[in-house]
């Protein structure tokens, strides 16, 4: 058996014979014999092994020459009209890695691809961490140098890319213009929002465009931008819109002070998708004089919405049309909130005008959270950001193929890890489309009907508080109290109804999302419910017996929160599983809003207890009531200054 193996090996490969000898009837030893074949095994494997990894070795290589896109050829197949229609899905756009966000600064948790200061890196080896990604267009990309961010950042993708402020926006915008540029001459149109909320900003800004256009210069090895190859116009709008440079101009000079020149809009009015279809219109198909083609790219630069939505789907249908991408530098939309508030010094009169309203909300189609106050003391997360960029501006950008860059225009809030943020993204789709999904869905229909249900202004919390039963105040401030508990526990109950009722469907729920919106608004309108219920039984039980002071320095009562439920054994059921639902939430959705306001909820218990307790006696000063009455009067008088409108 085997000489017959050794026979056809031979056969197979006619050196064997010579490395054998030719004398496969010698007889040897059976371990010598064994110890050669074995050996020739080893060395047929590493050679076939070889042999291998060369062949993979020239494909991968072959594959990522053949991915450069020629001069002649569009990344904008997916939204050419003729073509599929594109996928609404939001992507990081198709000049950017449709990898995840961008963090500037990167926490030690993070993954981080590190940026190497050598351009010509981008088109070399692949390095390892970024090959084992799921990349589509990873060998087209243009890494920024390190001398463009300063420092390592990490490439992720959801739709938006997060910049620690306008500086890391501007000099990731650099990037996109120069793969904008291998396409052909480029046209950039800068469109800035006029509105007084971004005056501070855009004097910032000015001073980054410079650093930007070097950059391009730095990075463009083949004098793409080079002999008007990439053009800029600048674009102010608020309620009107002013071309700020008569034509295009390739003259960083003359683009630096257009921006200087925006005037400031004391409208209050942001025509955004307004001014973006406008553009599209007069610049979409741009040519110069000597009719070079030129390819737009639109930048919008806003602090808030915009108050013209019902133009969106309008300027993204021109958009594709034209085959423009409009990316926005703009900040995070607020979540379960439409409006935002902000502080504001008047350029003018250098007043400070504090927590003035801006439209920066919802991050969804419509409203997905419930609006309820939290009891006792602590934030009550009216401004909270949840890392996305608002519903509509977002929809601009990833459905024509650019990016909304989050940017932190004001002040520091709170923030959320993008990464572990990407499987809660909003659905960026159509609103009819929006709408169609939640009609297919009780749970969802559910969750957005208490959401609308609660946005009305509830009372806060009632007073925990209340003075000795002997006193004359005593039964104004129990009914007082006991009607605004009376009138939270009203609205809660119809919002629960359709939440109770769909309970049964919440196993079914496949997003991550919509099963955290469900089970935190549930269970927050159950804890609150049961709070409403024991807060007006122990105001009950207090008025019906009143105990009496023990402490002879005691002269007043107070409420504190207590794990017995008292009210009935269906009020504790409930309290029961407002808890499981909330712990819930935290331990499924870590480190998000929802787990947040979960733990908020669950900071104090349902129940309530009554404790003895001193309160001072005001102290009345003749002259301060006085002064008081005086300082009333005035403020009577006198015309209130009307707030700005940002």
């Amino acid at each position: 058996m085997l000489a017959n193996l050794l026979r056809k090996l031979e056969t197979r490969a006619p050196w064997l014979g010579t490395l054998l000898g030719n004398r496969l009837d010698l007889e040897v030893p059976a371990y010598m014999v064994s110890l050669t074949v074995h050996a020739l095994f080893l060395v047929l494997l590493a050679l076939a092994g070889h042999r291998v990894h060369q062949v993979v070795q020239r494909e991968f290589r072959s594959q990522v020459l053949d991915s450069a896109l020629s001069a002649s050829e569009s990344t904008f197949q997916d939204l050419d009209q003729s073509a599929e229609p594109p996928s609404m899905t939001p992507t990081a756009g198709s000049f950017a890695p449709n990898l995840a966000t961008t963090i500037t600064s990167v926490p030690s948790w993070a993954s981080v691809i590190p940026v190497t200061a050598d351009p010509t890196q981008a088109t070399g080896t692949v390095s390892p961490k970024l090959a084992r990604l799921d990349v589509r267009r990873a060998t087209e990309i243009v890494l920024p140098t390190a001398t463009m961010l300063g420092q390592a950042v990490s490439i992720k993708g959801n739709g938006a890319v997060h910049v620690g402020g306008v500086e890391g926006a501007v000099d990731r915008i650099a990037v996109e213009i120069l793969h904008r540029l291998e396409q052909g001459r480029t046209l950039v149109v800068w469109a800035f929002d006029a509105s007084g909320s971004l005056q501070a900003e855009r004097q910032r800004l000015s001073k980054h465009i410079e650093t930007v256009y070097t950059h391009i210069t730095q990075l463009d090895e083949n004098h793409l931008s080079a002999d008007k190859g990439l053009l800029t116009l600048v674009v102010a709008f608020g309620e009107d819109r002013k071309a700020m440079t008569p034509k295009p101009t390739a003259e960083l000079s003359e683009i630096l002070d257009a921006i200087g020149e925006v005037p400031t809009d004391e409208t209050g009015v942001e025509s955004t998708f307004t001014t973006v279809a406008e553009i599209l219109r007069r610049w979409g198909r741009y040519k110069d004089s000597a009719g070079q083609v030129y390819h737009p790219m639109i930048i919008v630069v806003t602090d808030e919405v915009g108050d013209d939505e019902n133009r969106l789907e309008e300027s993204i249908e021109l958009a594709q049309r034209n085959k423009v991408p409009v990316y926005v530098l703009g900040s995070q939309s607020l979540f379960g909130r439409v409006e935002g508030y902000m502080d504001y010094v008047d350029p003018k009169t250098k007043r400070v005008w504090h927590h003035v309203s801006v439209h920066q909300g919802p991050e969804s189609a419509i409203l997905e959270q419930i609006r309820l106050p939290f009891w006792y003391d602590g934030p009550q997360f009216d401004i909270l950001e949840a890392g996305f960029g608002p519903y509509a501006l977002s929809r601009l950008a990833s459905a024509t193929g650019g990016i909304y860059f989050v940017t932190r225009f004001t002040g520091r809030r709170m923030g959320f890890d993008p990464a572990r943020m990407k499987e809660y993204k909003p659905d960026w789709v159509r609103r009819d489309q929006y709408e169609a999904v939640i009609a297919r869905s009780p749970l969802r229909q559910a969750v957005i009907n208490a959401a609308q249900i609660t946005q009305q202004r509830l009372p806060g919390m009632p007073t925990l508080v209340f003075p000795a039963v002997e006193s004359p105040e005593f039964k104004e401030v129990m009914a007082t109290n006991q009607a605004k508990a009376e009138r939270t526990a009203y609205t809660v109950d119809e919002a629960l109804g359709p939440i109770t009722a769909a309970a049964k469907l919440r196993d079914r729920e496949t997003s991550r999302r919509w099963q955290a919106h469900f089970d935190l608004v549930r269970g927050r309108l159950l804890a609150m419910k049961v709070r409403c219920y024991e807060y007006n039984w122990a105001c009950a039980r207090f008025k019906k017996d009143p105990p009496k002071f023990k402490n002879p320095k005691a002269n007043a009562w107070r409420l504190v929160p207590d794990t017995a439920i008292q009210y009935s054994e269906k009020a504790a059921a409930a309290a029961r599983d407002a808890d499981r639902l909330l712990h819930r939430v935290i331990q499924e959705h870590p480190g998000t809003p929802w787990a947040l306001l979960a733990q908020r909820e669950l900071k104090d218990p349902f129940g309530f207890k009554w404790v003895e307790t001193h309160m001072p006696p005001p102290q009345r000063n003749n002259n301060n009531v006085e002064a008081a009455q005086r300082k009333k009067r005035n403020m009577t008088e006198a015309k209130p200054l009307a707030p700005p409108k940002l």
